[in-house]
This record gives C-alpha cells, sequence and structure tokens, in this order.
C-alpha cells in the first residue's frame, strides 16, 4: 500500500502528477482553505500531511491531529505557521523546503527595483488606458539603475542573492545586519553597523529580513 498523503492546497500539475504516481494523495481540487476541524477531519487515517503557510498547525490541532499521521512536509521555504515544539511532544516530523524561493525572490526584488526606477507601472497604465502621449525628451525619464548603490538589510540567502543580481548592473553593495559576515559572504559588500549608518549610501534599499 502506497502512503496516503492529505494534499492541502492543489499544487501544479507537475506535483500532484509525481504524488499520484508514488503516493495515495488526497487532493484538495477547487483549492479552497481547510478550516482547522475540516484538517484534522481531512487528515483521518493519512500517513503525511502537505500543506502550504497558509494551513495554521497550533499546538491545540496537532494535538487534534489522527495518530496515523506522522509527518506534516510544508510546500513552503517557512514553518512558522508550526508550533515546533508541539510537533516534538506529537512526535511529528516537519520539514519544509529550504532555499527553493532564493532565486526567484531576489528576481522579484530587482524587478521592484527597476520597475519603480524606470516608472513602469506608470507606463503599464498609460499603455492600457490608451493615454501615453507623444515622445519628449524629459516624459517618464525615470532613474537609471546602472552604477548606483544598494542598501540591503539582512545579507542572508536571499539579499546575497539579490546583491550578486544588481552587480550586474554596476551597483554597489552596501548592507546591515546583525553581525558582519565573512569577506566570502560578503563578496565585496560594505557593512554598517547599524540601519541609522546604512541609510546615507543607499540609492535603492532592499530589505530581506524577518518583518520584527
Amino acid at each position: 500500500m502506497k502512503p496516503v498523503v492529505l494534499v492541502t492546497r492543489k499544487l501544479p500539475a507537475a506535483v500532484e502528477d509525481r504524488l499520484r504516481r508514488d503516493y495515495q494523495p488526497r487532493l484538495n481540487h477547487d483549492d479552497h482553505l481547510y478550516s482547522s476541524d475540516e484538517l484534522i477531519e481531512s487528515a483521518a487515517g493519512a500517513d503525511a500531511i502537505l500543506p502550504c503557510h497558509t494551513e495554521r498547525f497550533s499546538s491545540q490541532v496537532i494535538e487534534r491531529l489522527p495518530r496515523s499521521v506522522r509527518i506534516v512536509a510544508n510546500y513552503s521555504v517557512g514553518f512558522d505557521h508550526v508550533d515546533i515544539e508541539a510537533a516534538k511532544r506529537r512526535g511529528l516530523v516537519v520539514t519544509n523546503t529550504p532555499e527553493v524561493l532564493s532565486d526567484a525572490t531576489a528576481e522579484v526584488a530587482i524587478m521592484l527595483m527597476l520597475g519603480a526606477a524606470r516608472r513602469a507601472s506608470e507606463g503599464e497604465r498609460l499603455v492600457r488606458t490608451r493615454t501615453w502621449r507623444d515622445w519628449s525628451p524629459s516624459f517618464m525619464v525615470g532613474i537609471q539603475m546602472t552604477g548606483k548603490r544598494l542598501g540591503i538589510v539582512g545579507l542572508g540567502r536571499v539579499g546575497r542573492i539579490t546583491a550578486r543580481r544588481a552587480r550586474g548592473f554596476d551597483m554597489t553593495i552596501h548592507y546591515h545586519d546583525l553581525q558582519r559576515l565573512s569577506p566570502e559572504q560578503e563578496e565585496g559588500a560594505i557593512f554598517h553597523p547599524t540601519p541609522e549608518e546604512l541609510m546615507p549610501h543607499c540609492d535603492f534599499l532592499a530589505f530581506h529580513c524577518v518583518s520584527t
């Protein structure tokens, strides 16, 4: 018998095909968000739960999970939606997918900086509403990213990848973190011990740290 896996959200087709091949998946075909009671009820007889960051595994939920459930295998990098101490007490294995989104997040950061610098969203609105006027030297000029200074708060995995992408625009990297990184990790980035000391050295600023 293949292990039974409760899948709490609708996943990409390739992932669901792999689940069908290797397991007995209980899929969420309409991608509705499970309530705690529905999650617990749907997990009856399951060996594993494959949730996303949208499901909350509080201590109360974990205590009520069927004893058949042995692992919560998160389809996410973060696992702060799971009460880890409660999972330990229950003997429940909790896994995540570290680094899988680091490149994607860094690319989005670069996209947002480019969009802001080059006024992309404004230009798109003008095109979509057919209100783009004739060209002029001062119209929608924006600013250039190339050669500017990028400040990064939090030079962890995503921050370091963002810095590498930004160097493709010949940007100088400044950063603040709780402690200075090794020269190998800095890759030439300039450390500032406080956010206040970092700010005067930034033309662009990217936050890659937890909100707290």
